[in-house]
C-alpha cells in the first residue's frame, strides 16, 4: 500500500501498485467516498489486506461505511471483502448480481446486506446519487463503475488503466506519450476483445461517456485524473485498428529470472 490521500472535496484514494517485471508498473487504487452516506468502491488486493484496513482507518471509521461498491470480482478488487463486511457491519454492498454469487463461492457473503445493481440502476449516497456505468472497456462481465452526480467523478474500474514506468501521484505526473502508450498497452492486454469488435460499436460506448462527460476519472489502474476524459478517449478509439499487445511468454520469464539471479 502506498499512503492514502485526499484527491478532491470528499474523495480519498488508497493507493497501491503492482510491479510488473520487464515491463512497468500498474496501480491498483480502490477510493474512499465522503457522501453524507460514505462509500467505499472496491478493496484492495488480499496481500494488502492488513495494510489496506490501517489505510482505509487512517481516512475513516469502516463503522461508518453505509455502502462497499464492488466495481467488479476479480482478485484485485475483492482483496479485503470479507474482511470489510465485517468491519462494516452497517455497511451494504452493492454490486452486480453474479459478481455476488461468484465471490459467494469463496465465502458466504450475508445476502441480506447486498444491494444488486444492472448498467443504469443507482443509489442514493445521502447527498448524492451514484449510478452504474458499463465502462467502454473492461475484462469481467460483471463490471459496473459508478458515476458520481454531485463530484461530476466517473469510478471507472479497469477502463482508463495505464501501465507507467514509474508509479505517480497524479495522471498530470506522466509525460502525455507515456501515458497514451501505457493506456493502449493495458487496454489491449485487459480487453483483448476489443480488437474483434466492430469499431462502431466501441465508437458508441466511448461516445456514451463523452456525453456523460465527467470532469475527473478515477481508475482502479491509473493515477487520478481530471480534465482529461476526451484525451483519454480519443486514445481507446484508436484501439480497435491497432497491433494487440502480446503478454510476455515463457522465454521473457526465464529471461527476467535470469536477470533477477544475477542482480541478488
Amino acid at each position: 500500500m502506498d499512503q492514502p490521500r485526499k484527491v478532491m472535496g470528499d474523495v480519498h484514494i488508497l493507493p497501491a501498485h503492482v510491479s510488473i517485471p520487464g515491463v512497468g508498473f500498474l496501480g491498483v487504487n480502490a477510493f474512499v467516498l465522503k457522501a453524507s452516506q460514505p462509500v467505499l468502491i472496491d478493496t484492495g488486493i488480499g496481500l494488502d489486506t492488513g495494510a489496506f484496513m490501517k489505510a482505509l482507518e487512517s481516512v475513516i471509521d469502516p463503522r461508518d461505511l453505509r455502502w462497499i461498491w464492488l466495481t467488479h470480482d476479480d482478485a484485485d478488487h475483492t482483496g479485503s471483502l470479507e474482511r470489510l463486511m465485517q468491519a462494516a457491519p452497517r455497511a451494504r454492498l452493492a454490486a452486480n448480481s453474479l459478481a455476488v454469487l461468484r465471490t459467494g463461492t469463496a465465502w458466504p457473503v450475508p445476502m441480506d446486506r447486498v444491494h444488486w445493481l444492472n448498467p443504469g440502476d443507482s443509489i442514493s449516497a445521502g447527498d448524492r446519487t451514484l449510478t452504474a456505468v458499463r465502462p467502454p472497456l473492461f475484462d469481467n462481465p460483471t463490471t459496473i463503475g459508478a458515476y458520481d452526480d454531485k463530484s461530476g467523478t466517473l469510478f471507472s474500474a479497469d477502463c482508463f488503466g495505464a501501465i507507467i514506468s514509474a508509479p505517480a501521484q497524479d495522471a498530470d505526473d506522466i509525460a502525455a506519450a507515456d501515458l497514451a502508450g501505457g493506456m493502449m498497452g493495458w487496454a489491449s492486454l485487459d480487453s483483448p476483445w476489443v480488437h474483434i469488435a466492430r469499431p462502431a460499436e466501441v465508437d458508441a460506448s466511448l461516445n456514451t461517456i463523452r456525453q456523460m462527460a465527467p470532469r475527473t476519472i478515477l481508475s482502479a489502474h491509473l493515477p487520478p485524473a481530471q480534465g482529461k476524459t476526451a484525451q483519454f478517449l480519443d486514445v481507446l478509439a484508436a484501439l480497435p485498428g491497432s497491433a494487440p499487445a502480446v503478454p510476455p511468454n515463457q522465454a521473457a520469464l526465464v529471461q527476467i529470472l535470469a536477470q533477477a539471479k544475477a542482480q541478488a
